[in-house]
């Protein structure tokens, strides 16, 4: 048996070493896969965020190609021919509803779309691009305006991102050319990648805050997202780092406390945000990740490390053990010698 006196050493050797162990796992492994992890993330949004604003580089020159042709000036029977042409072009992204052209008054007179429904007569004259369209100095070039949910066409009701280029002729405004994309198709094709693992959340904000695209699917009660209840951020610092976000167009990350909104239970994520700059304004894209999908990577270290501090505990106890035997032993011997 050991003294009483050597149990509680053991003890505090025995605490002392979990204190240790546990500390120089948690600062010298997890805090830093954490920040790995939280940078692998942004480094993924923003990959994602370069391949939406690349396809709306490269949609809005085609746009502005079909409205330089002359025939769109004519407004005959090779508009309809050069829109269908367009239309097939674009069909197979599975992302583009269609393409209208206007008057001068933002009534829509041509529409070609992968329904092939012909339906003219609408008005856009209030959408902030043909407000742009017509205040600018001369055709060229294409704008994004806001997403907004479609009045006609085979995207009609549906929420769309408006690609437009201004037709003039002599220097008179003669009307728009207006190609939709549906938001819906276009943040799967594009934000789907993100979804790894499949405990990801996933969301899209507009310019002003209004959610655009949640996965999984959530609702709010006002047309701000960052303002309305039932938004998953509980860290009001993580919402001022995404309003900020909005305004400057400056990606970042953090560990946050986060509302499930599939479970309703509170739990600690990792927020990876980046914007998408489309022409005057940008979107901003948020993914949060579990953070137990990180930590559960290092279980198998916290495991080894357990079954080293009970091989040492147990190396020590052994150790006192036989000391406390060597002494007692010899402390027999000396007193069978006296008289």
């Amino acid at each position: 048996m050991l003294p009483r006196r050597l149990w509680w050493i053991w003890l505090l050797i025995v605490a002392a070493l979990g204190v240790v162990f546990y500390f120089t796992l948690n600062q010298g492994i997890v805090k830093p896969f954490v920040g790995q992890q939280l940078k692998q993330q942004q480094t993924v949004a923003e990959a994602e965020t370069s391949n939406i604003t690349s396809f709306f580089q490269v949609f809005g020159t085609s746009v502005s190609v079909l409205a330089n042709l002359s025939s769109m000036g004519d407004r005959d029977a090779t508009t309809v021919k050069d829109m269908d042409a367009f239309v097939s072009q674009w069909r197979d992204s599975n992302l583009v509803g269609g393409v209208v052209l206007t008057d001068r008054y933002g009534i829509v007179q041509f529409n070609a779309n992968i329904l092939g429904t012909k339906e003219v007569g609408v008005s856009l004259a209030d959408r902030d691009y043909f407000v742009q369209a017509k205040n600018q100095s001369g055709g060229g070039g294409y704008f994004i305006g806001t997403p907004v949910v479609s009045r006609t066409g085979a995207s009609k009701g549906q929420i769309i991102v408006p690609v437009a280029s201004a037709l003039y002729q002599k220097s008179v405004f003669m009307g728009v050319v207006v190609a939709s994309v549906e938001l819906q198709p276009l943040t799967e094709h594009y934000l789907g990648e993100l979804k790894v693992p499949d405990q990801t959340h996933v969301f899209l904000i507009g310019q002003s805050g209004e959610l655009l695209y949640s996965d999984p699917p959530i609702k709010v009660e006002s047309t701000n997202f960052f303002d309305a209840q039932g938004h998953p951020f509980l860290d009001s610092k993580t919402v001022n780092d995404l309003r900020d976000a909005l305004k400057t167009t400056k990606e970042g990350g953090r560990t946050t406390t986060y509302l499930n909104p599939e479970t309703g239970k509170t739990e600690t994520r990792l927020v990876a945000y980046a914007p998408i700059p489309l022409g005057e304004r940008s979107l901003l894209l948020i993914m949060a990740v579990p953070i137990q999908e990180v930590t559960g990577i290092t279980t198998p270290i916290y495991g080894q490390l357990t079954a080293i501090l009970l091989l040492v505990s147990l190396t020590l106890l052994l150790f006192g053990i036989m000391v406390s035997r060597e002494i007692q032993a010899q402390k027999g011997d000396r007193d069978s010698k006296l008289p």
